[in-house]
C-alpha cells in the first residue's frame, strides 16, 4: 500500500481480506496468458462497443414485488466475446451469463423524473442486499428510482461449478476476467439505455467498489449516462492486483504461472483502462472515497480524481466494509449532488 491504513475501517478492512483466503480455496484452471494479447492496446470502441437497443426484455413481478413497486427484468446478454478460444466456455460452461439480470424499484409506484442504475461489488449473492439497506435509505430520502444489474457471474448468473457468488469474475485466468468487465459494461449501457426508453429525464449510474470502478468506466463512453457516482473505488487496478489482500489468490496463481508483478503491472498499462478520462463533465460527477480503506488506497483514488479534474468529492471516515456507518453522510451529499444536476444545461 501506499499510505497502510489506521483506524477501525483499515483494521475491518485487513480482517476481512483475510478471511477472503477461506473462499478462494481454488485456483483458475486456464492460463490464458497468451490469449490475452488480443485485449491489450485495444481501441476504447473495440473494448467497449455500443451495445443495440434492447430487446427481449422479460419482466416478472411476485407479489411482494407488487407491495414493494419493483419489478425483476431479464433479457439476452449483447456481449459478444473477442476471444474465439473463450467463447466457447462462455457459450456452454458459463451460459447463465448469456442473461442478463436487473431488478427496478419505483418507491413511490409511480415513475419518478430520475433513476439510478447501480452496479453492485465483487462477490456480492444478489440485490437483496442492496434492496434491504442501500435502496431503502435511498428511495426514502432521495427522488429517485432504483435500478441493480447483476454482474456477470454473481447471483443468478453464477455458473453451477462455482463455489461461491462472483468466484470467477477476478482470477489468473485473464481472459475470463476482462471478459467479465466487458460483458458487466455491455449489460449495464443496454440497462441504461432501456431506462431512458422509459421516459426517464436522466439516468445516472452509481456502484460500490468493483462496482464503482465499472461507473468510472461507463462515464468515460458514450453514450455518457447523465450523471455518475463512483463510491470506494478507481481505476488503478494494478495496484489492486498487488496491495489488496482480496485479490491474493489472482496473485499466487499468477506467479506460480511466471506472470509476476512487472509483467502483471505491463499488462494493466497495456489495458489501458487507467488512463481513461471521462466524457461526463465534472459537475456531473460525485465521488464518493473512504481515507481508511485497505482495499482502494486513498492516494490512488485522489491521484485519479486530480487527473479527471477534481469532480465534486466526498470522503467519508472508515474503510471499505464499515462505509454502511457512514450512510446518512453519503445520502445527504447525493441528494444536494442530485438538486444541482436541476440547474446544468442538458448534455
Amino acid at each position: 500500500m501506499l499510505n497502510p491504513p489506521r483506524g477501525l475501517g483499515g483494521k475491518v478492512d485487513r480482517v476481512v481480506g483475510s478471511m477472503s483466503r477461506l473462499l478462494h480455496v481454488r485456483p483458475a484452471k486456464h492460463n490464458t496468458r497468451v490469449e490475452l494479447e488480443r485485449y491489450l492496446e485495444l481501441p476504447k470502441v473495440e473494448m467497449f462497443p455500443e451495445p443495440p437497443p434492447l430487446t427481449g426484455v422479460t419482466p416478472r413481478r411476485t407479489l411482494m414485488d407488487r407491495v414493494i413497486h419493483s419489478s425483476t427484468l431479464s433479457w439476452p446478454s449483447a456481449h459478444r466475446v473477442i476471444s474465439p478460444e473463450y467463447r466457447l466456455r462462455h457459450e456452454r460452461e458459463y451460459k447463465k451469463n448469456l442473461t442478463a439480470w436487473m431488478r427496478w424499484v419505483r418507491p413511490e409506484g409511480a415513475r419518478r423524473r430520475r433513476v439510478i442504475l447501480y452496479v453492485h461489488g465483487w462477490l456480492e449473492p444478489g440485490s437483496w442486499a442492496e434492496e434491504a439497506t442501500l435502496f431503502r435509505t435511498w428511495g426514502r430520502e432521495l427522488e429517485v428510482d432504483l435500478a441493480h444489474v447483476s454482474l456477470p457471474f454473481h447471483g443468478r448468473r453464477t455458473p453451477r461449478r462455482s463455489l461461491f457468488s462472483g468466484e470467477f469474475f477476478f482470477t489468473a485466468d485473464f481472459v475470463r476476467s476482462v471478459e467479465a468487465v466487458r460483458q458487466a459494461v455491455c449489460d449495464a449501457r443496454s440497462a441504461m439505455g432501456w431506462l431512458r426508453e422509459q421516459g426517464y429525464e436522466q439516468v445516472g449510474i452509481a456502484g460500490l467498489s468493483l462496482g464503482g470502478s465499472l461507473t468510472m468506466l461507463l462515464g468515460c463512453l458514450d453514450p455518457a449516462p447523465d450523471f455518475i457516482i463512483p463510491i470506494i473505488s478507481h481505476l488503478e487496478l494494478a495496484e489492486a492486483v498487488e496491495h489488496a489482500a482480496i485479490m491474493w489468490r489472482m496473485k499466487r496463481d499468477l506467479g506460480k504461472w511466471g506472470i509476476h508483478e512487472a509483467e502483471r503491472r505491463e499488462i494493466m498499462r497495456r489495458l489501458g483502462w487507467s488512463d481513461y478520462q471521462a466524457t461526463v463533465p465534472v459537475e456531473r460527477q460525485l465521488w464518493i472515497q473512504a481515507r481508511e480503506d485497505a482495499y482502494i488506497d486513498a492516494a490512488l483514488a485522489e491521484g485519479q480524481w486530480r487527473r479527471w479534474g477534481e469532480p465534486p468529492i466526498l470522503w467519508i471516515e472508515g474503510g471499505h466494509m464499515t462505509f454502511p456507518l457512514e450512510l446518512g453522510k453519503m445520502t445527504r451529499r447525493m441528494g444536494v449532488f442530485l438538486d444541482g444536476l436541476d440547474g446544468l444545461p442538458p448534455l
